[in-house]
Formats: structure tokens, C-alpha cells, sequence
């Protein structure tokens, strides 16, 4: 193979915050071998005492197990000590360096998330749970005298080289329900069970979430499709999807819980619908989990919210025209990896959220944890069901106000960049946009014009406010084709015509027979 063709297939897996591709086509063994010897250098940078230990997992897909012994081949080549998960969930694998980061120095995770079958990837953790390259950018702590150094290096090498799943998943259930800080005995009151229905579509939330089940009182559950099975023989799990979540809409109904969940592929994302099947907007149960912490944690700590969601965040939890600098409503980029860092700068930021439903909390290492939101909704659904409420009623406002058009995806072709079609975009509304947001410094700042004048620009994305609606363009940092991915969002508040037409011209300006 031409070099320039194996540099362009590398580079094609490389994503904004992980590697993902195909399993044969551009990830392999050898692909994972290197890579491990690759990472252990960084590891090792990141370590003060040896051995450097590094736990590694795989989620149910069928090439996980292939991947992850060529991977730990590599790391111990490289020098470190591979410390094998077996199959567990991306959350389980962050957890371990961040609960127990005296002695376990990272973690990486197989897993291509909500990608279809024949895909797979990587996933990072540095020490304290913390995104790798952040890790890297630190010194490592050392011990204070030879003594300890001793003692440290003996706990080091007494962890096991292989874990079996009772050694971690118990453990991270209890601690994420403790650092949640619920009590779903309290919150029922000794009322009736609350039924629950969950659709795995055979990822690993069910099986994480079991865990939760058998230590807590108070749920009736009813599973479905809760044996991981990477071959996907239903569904890919993809919480975004609608035919995933017509699934869970159908069991809810079906079983006449109070509340439906599902996770996608590794478990770190939740979704949820009430009681009669419809789905929680990402952005609408960001507002409903950050009020609850609010009356947990105090009400001035702060909730981020990426560029791309709804207004309903900014309006319950702040204001919508204040959402920059010490705002206790933070406009973030979009990317999971560009929210951790600021929640590690500002420890006020008790929650960082993702229109995709990425869930991040300073409670548990700035760690992504869908479970944890999805924990803190049960024990809000426990309080509700004790009180005679529902879930609907407690979204109704949110629902009859804000209007979302969801994600809506263009494949543009190699001659036309998102750019252009962004900066058109702007252009074509210009006379109505009132706030109009940038990535710069990969923070989100305003500016008056776009492309913005003398100022260096993180990623093209922008967000543009008018009146009563938004709408937010932004190129795909995961996913492209031969050209760009170009995402849309729109929304309006009050008039659901009003978002219809503003989306419509949209696309219209983009290019409808581009839609995928």
C-alpha cells in the first residue's frame, strides 16, 4: 500500500475524541497493537511509580476481545502493565483510574458506541479518570520518601492482571448512587413500587444497570433485549434513533410503567420517556437533572450546556441572554472533550451536558455518566410518583414552549466545505440575528459577524439567536463521507409553525436532496 494511502486511512479513524472505524477495513489487530505500544509512552510520561498500570475493557462487540489482547500486547510491550476489564461499559472503565488513581494509571475502552456492527474504536482515560491529553499536560504526583514509594509500588503490583466483572461493577453502582447523593427510600415515601422499563437493544446498560436493581428497593422492572449481543440482532442502540426509541415507547406501554430508559451501545449515554412513551429531549432533561442537583448541591453552582441545545436549559437553570464567563448557565462547545476541560478549570460547574446526551458531573472525576443521570431522573420519578405526579406533568410547560427540530444531517459534496455553507447561512438571516456564538480558544464567545473578524476560530460552529428561535450549524467532528457532515438545529419558542418555517428555509438553502 502507498504510504500516502495508509497515512490517509490513520488519519480517516482519528476523531475529535476517540478512534473509531471499521473492524478489517481500517482497524484491526495490528492497528490495535501499535496503537497500545503508541499509548504506553504517554502512560508512562504520566506515571511516577512503576509499575504503570492500565486497565482495558471492551463492550459487546464481536471484535472487542480480538482488539483488546492485541491491545494489551501492546501496552506491555511498551512498557506498561495491561490490567484486562473483559467486557464492561465505557463508564466502568473511567471509573476505575478515577476512583482508585493511586494505582491504576488509566484506562482505555473498545467500543464504536452507537456506530453500526462492523465498526469499532478506542476510548481514553488518563490518571484520575481525567481526558488523556489532560492527563499528559500534568505532573504526576509522587511520593513523599522512599517508604512510601515502596509501599505504592507493592499496592501497584498486587492489583490483578485480570478483573472479573463482581470486581468492579457492584462497586461502581454503589459509588455512583453515594456520589449522586440519592435516596430513593426517602424520595418514595413507602409508596407503591415504581415500574421501570428498560431497553437495552442488547448494549451493556442493562446489564450495568442490573447492578443498580439488586441493591435498591422501591422498582418494579421490566427488561427487554438486556443480553449484550454485538451482533445487534434488533437494533443498533442509538438513544437519537426513533426506531430505538419506538422500542422503548412500545414496552413502556406495554408493561404501563411510569418510565422508560435506554442506553446506547457502551451505556455512557441515557435517554428516557415518561409515562406515556414520549421521549426527554436531551437539553429537557439537562434542565430537570440540573434543578434536582441544585437542591442537592446549593443554587449557585453551575450547569454547562453545549452550543446546540435547547433554550429550555438556558431559561430554567439561567438566563438565556447571560450564558458566557461566570454565567450560572454555561454555553460550551460542542464535544464531550472540550467540556471536561472547562468543568476541571471551574469547579463551580456541578454539571456539563450534551444535546446528544452526553452527562458529565463534577461529582464523579468531571466523568461522563449517563447512569448517574439516569439515576438522579428514577429518584426525581420515585418523589413525583409519591406525590401523585407524573412525569408528563412535570415536562408539560417545557413542552408546549420550546419547539425542536432535532438533529438534522446533510452530506455535502468534496467541493463545497461546511464553512461556506455555514457563513450562508448567518448571511441569510443576518437582519434577525440578535446574538450570534463562536468557537474561539475552544470556548464559545460572541462576535458580530461570520466568519468573525480578527478572531482565530476552535471549529467553524456557530449559533445564531434571533428573536424567538435559534438555529446552530456545525461540521461533524465524529463522522464525514467524501465531503463534510454538516449538522442542523433549530428551535423556536411559542409557535412550533414558527421553527417549522425557519427549518425549512434552512434546508432548503443547504441543499434538500443532500439530507441523510
Amino acid at each position: 500500500m502507498p504510504l500516502e494511502e495508509f497515512l490517509s486511512r490513520v488519519g480517516k479513524v482519528i476523531k475529535r475524541d476517540d478512534i473509531r472505524g471499521v473492524y478489517g477495513e481500517n482497524i484491526d489487530a495490528a492497528f490495535a497493537y501499535d496503537l497500545g505500544v503508541a499509548l504506553a509512552d504517554t502512560f508512562i510520561e504520566c506515571t511516577a511509580v512503576d509499575p504503570v498500570n492500565v486497565v482495558v475493557g471492551h463492550d459487546m462487540r464481536l471484535s472487542g476481545p480480538v482488539l483488546a489482547q492485541a491491545l494489551c500486547t501492546g501496552l506491555e510491550d511498551g512498557g506498561c502493565r495491561a490490567v484486562m476489564m473483559g467486557r464492561a461499559g465505557t463508564e466502568l472503565v473511567g471509573f476505575l483510574p478515577a476512583k482508585y488513581s493511586d494505582v491504576i494509571d488509566g484506562g482505555v475502552i473498545i467500543t464504536a458506541s452507537h456506530n453500526p456492527k462492523d465498526n469499532n474504536g478506542f476510548k481514553f482515560f488518563g490518571r484520575g479518570g481525567m481526558p488523556l491529553p489532560m492527563a499528559a499536560e500534568s505532573a504526576p504526583p509522587s511520593p513523599e520518601n522512599g517508604m512510601q514509594w515502596l509501599a505504592l509500588a507493592i499496592k501497584k503490583r498486587m492489583v490483578p492482571d485480570r478483573l472479573r466483572w463482581d470486581d468492579f461493577a457492584p462497586d461502581y453502582i454503589r459509588t455512583a448512587v453515594e456520589r449522586a447523593g440519592c435516596d430513593f427510600a426517602a424520595a418514595l415515601d413507602g409508596a407503591e413500587p415504581v415500574r421501570v422499563a428498560v431497553e437495552a437493544g442488547n448494549g451493556m446498560g442493562a446489564r450495568i444497570l442490573q447492578e443498580f436493581a439488586r441493591i435498591t428497593d422501591g422498582f418494579e422492572w421490566a427488561w427487554s433485549h438486556d443480553t449484550p449481543d454485538g451482533g445487534f440482532p434488533v437494533v443498533i442502540p442509538n438513544p437519537l434513533q426513533a426506531d430505538y426509541q419506538a422500542m422503548l415507547r412500545d414496552l413502556v406501554l406495554q408493561t404501563e410503567s411510569h418510565v422508560g430508559v435506554c442506553f446506547d451501545g457502551d451505556a455512557d449515554r441515557v435517554a428516557m420517556c415518561d409515562e406515556g412513551g414520549h421521549m426527554l429531549s436531551p437539553p429537557q432533561l439537562t434542565a430537570l437533572v440540573g434543578r434536582r442537583l441544585r437542591q442537592k448541591l446549593g443554587p449557585d453552582v453551575k450547569i454547562a450546556f453545549n452550543l446546540a441545545s435547547s433554550w429550555v436549559v438556558a431559561d430554567t437553570l439561567g438566563e438565556r441572554s447571560d450564558v458566557l464567563g461566570g454565567s450560572r448557565a454555561l454555553m460550551t462547545p460542542v464535544g464531550y472533550g472540550k467540556i471536561k476541560p472547562i468543568m476541571y478549570d471551574d469547579p463551580q460547574i456541578a454539571l456539563g451536558a450534551e444535546h446528544s446526551g452526553h452527562y458529565m458531573f463534577r461529582e464523579f472525576w468531571c466523568a461522563d455518566s449517563g447512569m448517574m443521570a439516569g439515576l438522579l431522573m428514577l429518584e426525581l420519578v420515585a418523589e413525583l410518583h409519591a406525590q401523585g405526579r407524573t412525569l408528563s406533568g412535570e415536562l408539560e410547560s417545557m413542552r408546549e414552549r420550546y419547539w425542536e427540530s432535532g438533529e438534522i444531517n446533510f452530506q455535502l459534496p468534496p467541493n463545497r466545505a461546511a464553512d461556506e455553507a455555514i457563513a450562508a447561512a448567518v448571511e441569510k438571516f443576518g437582519d434577525e440575528v440578535s446574538r450570534l456564538y463562536v468557537v474561539s480558544n475552544d470556548r464559545c464567545r460572541l462576535v458580530d459577524s461570520y466568519p468573525p473578524r480578527g478572531v482565530e476560530l476552535s471549529v467553524s460552529d456557530v449559533r445564531a439567536e434571533a428573536g424567538e428561535w435559534w438555529f446552530c450549524m456545525r461540521k461533524s467532528g465524529t463522522e464525514a463521507g467524501a465531503g463534510d457532515l454538516l449538522r442542523l438545529y433549530v428551535e423556536a419558542v411559542g409557535e412550533r409553525t414558527l421553527m417549522e418555517q425557519k427549518r425549512d428555509a434552512l434546508v432548503q438553502m443547504v441543499g434538500p436532496g443532500l439530507r441523510v
